[in-house]
């Protein structure tokens, strides 16, 4: 989340939505916030959210919600959600306040202002951004900025956003009744108690930057519209589907890419025509080229089908659709009876209902169930590691900037010279420069490296391998006991047993 130079934050793949205006005014489970005011409340429903979090600050300042925008955004059916944040308390990087009580109050004081200027209803929470990876050593002070904020607004409706140890801190001493909990600096936990999650940062709505946000709960303190979200639908996973694989979700993605032109026979069984193909669509994509059918490549391949719609796309959703029972002939004719099928799974899986198949009813359709078996070992996903994360993933991150010449330590803290030496990492191969070590960053940095290599790579190696219990001196020498451990976890996790540290052997160490 970024507002006055606060840190973008929070990661997942694979969430799709709903392209139809029909299906955005019912309630989503998913939301978004964004600092742009520009991005109109329309394209925002046009693109599926229930919900948006918009900011309140000191003035003046261009990125905060106004009246007019937030009567915008409550026509348009959508729910708001108010944050405040100057500059998250990051400042207490460098400088704990020494009355840490009467700033929240200060704070909330204008926040309050602010919120009640545009509209929101005087019972409803405002939330306030702890944007950094707050330290235990200032619990106490973060409790005290709390207490401040609610005797102002009071504490049933004082909100905090923040990491896992943040948001969890302030439930367990009582400070807050409302946690907005983003994927950074949580190690992957998250506070079942928090009625929002922050998942996803740096989508684009309608070329806007935006992150992406999940309701937990049906009241997360929205207001305005009635579209607030959090009665709605959390989509599954899409799945992987892998070589080796059978099944209707198979036969599905084939039939997307005969529609974007593969000359591949439907049958679902993922076999080497098959696999050509979704690498020869991976790469004219820009995907990452791995030949799996994972979030992103689902997400590329998809097509939005509706009645009068004919061909390939309309055959896998037929194929799809018949997975919950409806019978249809796949003859790739969007007609009425697979216009009543789309409607009717909508209904029953809680969806918006127009009998279009866009990308949230794809979502379901593929991702609910299990329409694919057999195959290999599938990877887990790479992980985004970001600006403020710690750990072994940031260290061998670290190992491997320097395999490619950055001039950094490797500490496993992502720190300023991490974050600008992955910059310029980025910058070199071509890819998108957000200073976020992400799938297509990771695919990038990694070499294989096996017996008898030596050097940075090795280091970051033997840093993963450490995380499962083997124990190796982090020496940057692939000799004897590298290669054991190497061949025990390949084995322990189902991958060819080689020892060489190939994209697989990396995404598996990286991801799990």
């Amino acid at each position: 989340m970024t507002l006055a130079g606060g840190a973008a934050v929070a990661t997942a793949t694979g969430i799709g939505f709903a392209q139809s205006a029909s299906a955005a005014s019912s309630a989503t489970g998913y939301g978004i916030d964004y600092s742009d005011a520009s991005l109109t409340a329309g394209s925002v429903a046009a693109a599926g959210y229930g919900f948006v979090c918009r900011y309140l600050s000191w003035l003046p300042n261009s990125k905060v919600l106004t009246l007019s925008e937030a009567q915008a955004l409550t026509a348009a059916g959508l729910g708001i959600v108010s944050n405040w944040e100057s500059d998250g308390l990051q400042s207490w990087q460098s400088s704990v306040p020494s009355n840490p009580y009467s700033q929240g109050a200060g704070h909330a004081t204008e926040a309050q202002r602010q919120a009640l200027a545009n509209g929101m209803p005087s019972s409803r929470p405002i939330y306030f951004s702890v944007d950094f990876d707050l330290q235990p050593s200032m619990y106490s002070a973060l409790n005290s900025y709390f207490d401040g904020v609610a005797s102002v607004i009071g504490r049933s409706r004082t909100g905090a956003y923040g990491g896992y140890h943040v948001i969890q801190e302030l439930f367990d001493s009582g400070k807050i009744a409302w946690g907005w909990q983003t994927y950074a600096w949580s190690g992957g936990n998250w506070d079942s108690r928090a009625q929002l999650r922050q998942v996803q940062n740096g989508i684009t709505v309608a070329g806007k930057d935006a992150d992406l946000d999940q309701a937990m709960a049906a009241d997360f303190g929205q207001w305005g519209g009635k579209g607030g979200g959090g009665g709605g639908v959390i989509l599954p996973s899409w799945p992987n589907i892998t070589d080796g694989m059978t099944g209707p979700s198979v036969q599905a993605a084939q039939y997307l890419l005969r529609y974007h032109g593969a000359s591949i026979t439907a049958d679902g069984q993922f076999g080497p025509a098959t696999l050509t193909a979704t690498k020869s669509f991976q790469s004219a994509h820009g995907l990452g080229v791995d030949g799996q059918i994972g979030p992103q490549t689902w997400s590329a391949l998809i097509v939005q089908v509706q009645q009068g719609s004919s061909g390939d796309a309309v055959r896998a959703a037929q194929v799809e659709l018949n997975r919950f029972g409806y019978g249809l002939t796949v003859d790739g004719s969007f007609g009425s009876g697979t216009n009543s099928a789309a409607r009717a799974f909508q209904s029953a899986h809680g969806l918006g209902v127009d009998g279009q198949v866009g990308p949230q009813t794809w979502q379901m359709l593929v991702g609910t169930g299990n329409g694919a078996s057999g195959g290999g070992t599938v990877a887990p996903p790479w992980p985004n590691v970001i600006d403020g994360d710690t750990g072994n993933n940031v260290l061998a991150a670290q190992y491997l900037l320097r395999y490619h010449g950055a001039s950094i330590t490797a500490d496993g803290q992502f720190g300023p010279a991490t974050l600008t030496a992955t910059k310029s990492f980025q910058s070199a191969h071509g890819l998108g420069v957000d200073g976020q070590i992400g799938p297509q960053t990771w695919s990038a940095l990694i070499v294989q490296v096996q017996q008898g290599s030596s050097g940075d790579a090795v280091r970051a190696a033997q840093v993963e391998l450490n995380k499962f219990g083997y124990g190796l001196t982090v020496d940057g020498s692939f000799g004897s006991g590298t290669n054991s451990a190497a061949r025990a976890f390949q084995s322990a996790h189902g991958l060819g047993v080689d020892g060489q540290i190939g994209p697989q052997t990396w995404q598996m160490l990286v991801g799990s």
